[in-house]
Parts: C-alpha cells; sequence; structure tokens
C-alpha cells in the first residue's frame, strides 16, 4: 500500500472519529434546538390532586375570629388531606370536592360553604407538602421537596443534582397521577419544545425518571464480562492447585 493511501485511509477515519465525537457531545447538551420557535412560557395554577395535603387559613374580616378559627388546620405538619374520593372534610360543612380544583377556585368554593358560619370571611390556601420523585440517573435521586408551588422539571432536576453522565437526556420520563388515571410523559431535554410540554411545570408527587443512557449498559456488560472471566480465572487456578495437591501428596 502506497504513502498516499495510508495517508487517506488515516484521514477517513480521523473525519469519523471526529464526527462521533461531535455525536456524542451533543447528547449532553441542553436546549440545543426549537428555541427560537418557542411561545412566551406562562406557569399555571398547580391543580389539586388526590393526597395532597393543603393548609387552609380561615380568617374573618370582622373583630370575631373565634368563628373563623374552627376551619382553620392548625400546626406546622397539620393540614387537609385530599382524600381517596379527591373531598376534604371540614367541621360543619362536612365533604367538599376538592381534587382537580386551583387553589383559587378552592378559595371561592370555601368562602362560598363558610359564609353563613363567618363574617365576611377570607381563605389563605397552601400545599404544605409538594413533593417530587426523582429516580434514576441523577446525583442525588429521592423525594425532594419544594417550598413553592410552581415547580418545574428544570427545578426538580436541580434538586437532584442534576443528570449523571449516564443520564438519558433525550429521554426522560414523567410519571403522573391524574384522576384514576396514570399518565406517561416524554421529555427531550436537547429540545426547546421541553418549555411548551404539559408537564414542564409538575404536578405534586409526579415521578421524574431518568433512563441510563447506551454508555451505562456497555459499562455494566463490560464489567459483567470482567467479572465472569475473572471467576473462570480463579475457577481454573484452584482446580490446577487442587490437581497438584493431590499428585504431590499421591507421590
Amino acid at each position: 500500500m502506497t504513502l498516499s493511501k495510508c495517508l487517506i485511509i488515516a484521514c477517513i477515519f480521523f473525519l469519523g472519529a471526529c464526527s462521533s465525537s461531535k455525536n456524542a457531545k451533543k447528547d449532553f447538551l441542553y436546549f440545543q434546538n426549537g428555541l427560537d420557535s418557542m411561545r412566551a412560557l406562562q406557569l399555571k395554577e398547580p391543580v389539586i390532586q388526590i393526597n395532597d395535603l393543603l393548609g387552609i387559613q380561615v380568617f374573618s374580616n370582622s373583630l370575631n375570629q373565634e368563628q373563623a378559627n374552627m376551619f382553620s388546620s392548625t400546626g406546622a405538619n397539620q393540614g387537609y388531606l385530599v382524600g381517596i374520593t379527591g373531598n376534604i372534610d371540614m367541621p360543619i360543612v362536612g365533604k367538599i370536592k376538592t381534587a382537580g380544583l386551583t387553589k383559587v377556585q378552592l378559595q371561592a368554593l370555601l368562602i362560598e360553604k363558610i359564609s353563613p358560619y363567618v363574617k365576611d370571611p377570607s381563605v389563605l390556601i397552601r400545599f404544605l407538602e409538594f413533593k417530587i420523585n426523582v429516580l434514576g440517573e441523577v446525583k442525588s435521586p429521592g423525594s425532594h421537596k419544594f417550598e413553592t408551588d410552581r415547580v418545574t422539571i428544570i427545578d426538580a432536576l436541580s434538586a437532584a443534582g442534576d443528570l449523571t453522565d449516564f443520564g438519558k437526556r433525550q429521554d426522560v420520563l414523567v410519571i403522573r397521577e391524574e384522576s384514576t388515571d396514570r399518565k406517561y410523559y416524554h421529555v427531550d431535554l436537547r429540545s426547546g419544545a421541553l418549555f411548551q410540554s404539559p408537564v414542564y411545570q409538575l404536578q405534586p408527587n409526579d415521578i421524574v425518571y431518568v433512563g441510563a443512557n447506551i454508555n451505562k449498559i456497555k459499562t455494566i456488560n463490560t464489567n459483567s464480562n470482567s467479572q465472569q472471566a475473572l471467576q473462570l480465572f480463579l475457577t481454573a487456578v484452584s482446580v490446577i492447585s487442587t490437581i497438584i495437591f493431590l499428585i504431590t501428596n499421591i507421590k
């Protein structure tokens, strides 16, 4: 083979390696495309779900606050739990359908319900446990709580320490309970379309799962093969040592 042919072949391999390297780097970059066509981002009021824990404070705009106190949840960890039927149970007024409402909608409903018992009432509602579970290839997996009730998938992944090098950025799964249904959403962190996704803004108790990319799978396979080879080697050494010991003692 001539020198010129060798140089041509070397250049082809070099360019192929560079192209492969560029493609690999793209898998680690967020928001690579689609940003120019993005619409204005508007965060929405979160919808109350089953198992949400709500802190509800009722006030009277009159001098008599005693009537209002009976409706308020008290204590840092106490509140009204939204039951499996989607209701909360308040004194005197009884069960109130809560799941599927926003805080603003529930506030208006509660004012209507307690007005016969409290003069000129005001109602303050907040989520006591806005919790997101982040699992998989993140640096700090687990349950993460937020003091605000407007949490995005970026907030959740940031709280989890961002993705590891083995995280699949092109396919992050969000699992959400909606009424009696469980829905699955797939998000590509490399695309600006993320900001228009129905799960860009998370709901309480959402699960964010980051799967492993092909590099992690290759690493697992390599380690598995290495362990098998080591095990075979140790077994062979043990068998040979036993045979040598037996031959030596027989002689």
